[in-house]
Formats: C-alpha cells, sequence, structure tokens
C-alpha cells in the first residue's frame, strides 16, 4: 500500500470513530491485528459487540466502496474477530459485523454510509 492510501485509510478510520461515537457507540480498540487479518475498529453499541471494516475512498476511485469487502476480506475479519473473542476472553456474548464507508466529493465533503450487520458468518 502506498503512503497516499496509507493517509487516507488513517484519515477515513479517524472520520469513522468521530462519527460511531456521535452515534453513541463506545470504541473499544483500534486496528486490532491478527495472523488471519486486521479489524479496523472494535465498538459496543449497547451490549452488542462490533467489528466494524471502514473503506474510506477519494473521488478518483472507481467501484462501489461495498464492493471492497469481498468474501475473502470477509473470511479474514471473521478470524480476526474469532481470535480477539478468544484473547479476550468473551463468551455469550452478541456480535456482528458493520462496514462503514467514506467517500470523499470533490467538494471535499464526505458521505458516509454506515452499514450494519452488513454480513453474517456462514
Amino acid at each position: 500500500m502506498g503512503m497516499e492510501s496509507y493517509q487516507i485509510g488513517r484519515e477515513g478510520e479517524a472520520s469513522a470513530e468521530t462519527y460511531l461515537r456521535q452515534k453513541s457507540f463506545e470504541i473499544i480498540e483500534r486496528n486490532f491485528r491478527s495472523q488471519q487479518g486486521e479489524i479496523d475498529l472494535v465498538a459496543r453499541d449497547r451490549a452488542v459487540l462490533v467489528f466494524i471494516e471502514v473503506k474510506n475512498y477519494s473521488y478518483r476511485s472507481f467501484g462501489t466502496p461495498q464492493a471492497a469487502v469481498k468474501k475473502s476480506k470477509r473470511a479474514s475479519l471473521v478470524h480476526a474477530a474469532r481470535y480477539y473473542l478468544y484473547l479476550k476472553k468473551l463468551k455469550n456474548i452478541d456480535c456482528r459485523f458493520d462496514v462503514l464507508t467514506i467517500h470523499q466529493r470533490p467538494d471535499g465533503s464526505r458521505a458516509i454510509e454506515h452499514y450494519q450487520n452488513a454480513f453474517a458468518i456462514n
């Protein structure tokens, strides 16, 4: 990943955090890494533990942000989430996977879309 992509990603995660806090989410962890993958944000939405994938796109990007969370990415998120639960010794807790997309418009403003329960574990 180039430095520009890295910076766009970090800015997106910061925007996502601000957005989620405004929606009363409690951010628990940022950039949780396991051998299987990375979870951008781990948060609490009331009694539900939420694993959040953040996709941030500049106006130059092609395709839809939602299309970027392909089957292989979903699988790595699920593996990382299972590892997180194991590491934190969390059992019998409701969890879900959300995707938050941020699309920067040519005028510099941002459109944020939050997809709760974006995918399920098969």
